[in-house]
């Protein structure tokens, strides 16, 4: 395909009406009926609605590596670590704090998101239904992406955290959900690409922008609208959901390397470059491990960027990613960038999982009748809140027959914690930890 970007859906602004100059674009984002496009150089272009200085990019802005659009207002994050942004400002989305470690960013509708370089993620803007409070025991973070007034987060573990507004459904994450690489909010509804390739949706089902069409697979993006979705696969665009205003129309595209879902129109990036033959594939090492990633691709003078978390790594530049000694904070989704010719593509994440055996610490007799239990990680490192759903307890009267206990599991302090009532007619019970 022609290098360059390609649209579809309403364009009442010209959002839709792609300028010229964009073959260089590496990456775009849709927000309301205005777009947003990256160039190779670091330079940002945006187009359509004017008003609110939503296409105003500033003079100068320049080392950019990551943009993100939304309703209003555009982030952009730069290779220093620091955050710059244009357009409407409402409820202070454009308040942005002085950061030098950011390494992805997220725009709402009303609300703005950081993810830093530690893991945590910070918001400012509208506070309404909690978009900005990010959960206690949010920890391990490796992608974010703020939905209309809802905020989603990838954690290392390959596990999804929502928050903020629930009135569809946006925030209920699928129990058991795992192995996620990706994620995209949209307007009321959330995506979740798994390591597999496959896509899974919740939330508002109206326009069946959730109905994620059967057979899908082989994805190695996603997009979520107002009311539709998109995914992105061997260069080939698949969307559902509304088609009031033809914005699923970008799904004709062929070639294409990235792809953004604005309110109500589509944006994908083309090019005439490589093609990926096989994607790095996920893993789950116990810590100390040695780990290699690698890629296969097709064409002319092939150069390769390896990405952590969506941040490039410094001087990981050939097909195959060696990690020595990995621990718990080498955890996380691993992608690449192969460029070549006139165009990108953007690899498939693998999700990188560094799981250390659980010890049990000696039990305590709470009011002689119950027993608590905690555990954690054997190395001493912190288990994140949102690893619970990985454990179940086991318990046997014997060391032989083996049951669950179905116990709730609660998180102290980087610890798991349980209790259990006491058995008086047994002589001894013994416990278990098992990781899902």
């Amino acid at each position: 395909a022609q290098a360059g970007v390609v649209a579809s859906g309403s364009n009442g602004y010209g959002q839709s009406t792609v300028p010229s100059g964009l073959d260089s674009a590496v990456a775009v984002s849709g927000g309301l009926d205005f777009s947003v496009a990256l160039l190779s150089d670091g330079s940002v272009r945006a187009w359509g609605y004017s008003g609110e200085g939503r296409t105003d990019v500033p003079a100068g802005l320049s080392g950019v590596v990551a943009i993100s659009a939304g309703a209003y207002h555009t982030l952009c994050l730069k290779g220093d670590g620091s955050i710059s942004g244009f357009g409407g400002n409402p409820s202070g989305v454009l308040s942005i704090p002085a950061v030098d470690n950011a390494i992805g960013v997220a725009a709402g509708q009303f609300h703005s998101l950081a993810l830093m370089a530690d893991g945590s993620v910070i918001g400012w803007g509208f506070p309404g239904d909690g978009r900005i409070a990010t959960p206690a025991g949010l920890a391990g973070v490796v992608a974010i992406d703020a939905g209309r007034d809802h905020s989603l987060a990838l954690q290392a573990d390959g596990t999804v955290v929502a928050w903020g507004n629930n009135d569809r459904g946006q925030c209920d994450v699928p129990e058991g959900l795992s192995g996620v690489t990706a994620i995209a909010a949209g307007g009321f509804h959330s995506l979740a690409l798994k390591a597999d390739g496959t896509v899974v949706a919740w939330g508002d089902n109206g326009s069946n922008q959730g109905a994620v069409p059967a057979g899908l697979s082989g994805v190695t993006a996603i997009a979520a609208g107002e009311y539709h979705s998109l995914a992105l696969g061997n260069g080939n665009v698949t969307a559902w959901g509304s088609n009031e205003e033809g914005q699923l129309g970008v799904a004709s595209t062929s070639g294409a390397t990235a792809i953004s879902a604005g309110g109500v129109h589509s944006l994908a990036v083309t090019g005439s470059g490589p093609a990926i033959t096989a994607h790095p594939q996920s893993r789950t090492v116990v810590p100390g491990s040695q780990v290699s990633f690698s890629v296969s691709a097709t064409g002319d003078s092939l150069a390769y960027q390896w990405l952590a978390g969506g941040a490039p790594i410094n001087g990981a530049n050939s097909s195959t990613l060696t990690l020595e000694g990995v621990g718990a904070d080498d955890a996380g989704v691993y992608s690449v960038v192969v460029s070549g010719g006139s165009g990108i593509a953007y690899s498939q994440g693998a999700l990188l999982s560094v799981r250390s055996l659980q010890r049990i610490a000696a039990p305590e007799i709470v009011g002689g009748s119950t027993v608590r239990l905690r555990f954690g990680d054997s190395l001493g490192g912190a288990v994140a809140y949102s690893a619970l759903s990985r454990f179940s307890v086991q318990a046997s009267y014997d060391l032989d027959t083996w049951f669950e206990t179905g116990l709730a599991l609660t998180w102290n302090n980087g610890a798991v914690q349980l209790e259990d009532a006491i058995d008086p007619q047994m002589p001894a019970k013994f416990y278990r930890v098992v990781e899902k």
